[in-house]
């Protein structure tokens, strides 16, 4: 599901900007801090693709400090954190959702993908088949009826 996700992007909302700008001012650093470039960058765009969303969240949950460590505040803090895991859930759940109704709508299962086997494309709703019956429908039905005059004629 995290691959229908890539091409996403959200916009920071201005408060996060501000709150990002505080901290950016509230630490001494340079450039060689870890999360000085990230919050610049942050600042500067205003926007976060799905990739950047997970690779702040990452950073966040592999976090081990006491919080009040330069990277952790030039991260955004607990607000940052809190900010990332709002919107991949959202995200997901919206992919989610849409899913489950197109499912419970009658449409076909929408958690099973197309794929390829040996380069022929394989469509897993379509039932397996018999080699006979998957090629000429026809041929099929003309045995089938055949079949049924026998069991007559019997």
């Amino acid at each position: 599901m995290n691959k229908d996700l890539y091409h996403r992007k959200a916009k920071l909302p201005e408060s996060l900007k501000n709150h990002l700008q505080k901290s950016f001012e509230m630490v001494e650093g340079d450039s060689n801090t870890e999360g000085y470039n990230r919050n610049k960058e942050l600042r500067e765009t205003g926007i976060v693709s799905y990739p950047v969303i997970k690779r702040i969240k990452n950073w966040f949950d592999s976090y081990n400090g006491d919080g009040k460590d330069s990277p952790y505040i030039l991260n955004g803090g607990d607000r940052m954190s809190k900010w990332c895991d709002h919107v991949l859930d959202g995200w997901r759940k919206g992919l989610e959702q849409g899913k489950n109704v197109k499912s419970n709508t009658g449409m076909e299962n929408q958690y099973i993908k197309n794929h390829e086997k040996e380069g022929i494309v394989v469509n897993p709703h379509d039932k397996h088949e018999k080699g006979s019956n998957k090629f000429d429908t026809a041929i099929t039905e003309e045995i089938k009826k055949i079949n049924q005059l026998f069991k007559t004629i019997k």
